[in-house]
């Protein structure tokens, strides 16, 4: 889910279709910390939408927007990304699950 979050933002296309995309992962994501986190942006680019006077239908791409909640985003991905960790065990970590010890 961490990957498919910053392919979202990667991906040039309209705003409409950002905020249809990050909707989507709000629904699959079992994740209470990148739920949250992708609401925030989320919400920030509805209002954005919604307020925009042109360029409504303009695709572009948010993977270097300044806006802080999406480098917040971006930087909470990446650090699970990194880390190698799929979502389940993130989740399991949090829960004080740990890897069962090599031999």
């Amino acid at each position: 889910m961490y990957q498919k979050t910053i392919d979202s933002l990667k991906k040039t296309q309209t705003t409409a279709k950002h905020i249809t995309e990050l909707g989507k992962i709000l629904m699959e994501t079992e994740d209470p910390e990148l739920k949250r986190q992708v609401n925030v942006v989320y919400c920030f680019m509805q209002r954005a939408h919604a307020n925009a006077k042109a360029g409504k239908s303009t695709p572009g791409h948010y993977y270097d927007d300044p806006n802080k909640a999406i480098r917040d985003l971006i930087a909470y991905c990446q650090s699970h990304i990194q880390a190698g960790k799929p979502e389940w065990q993130v989740m399991a970590e949090r829960h004080s699950w740990t890897p069962p010890a090599s031999s």
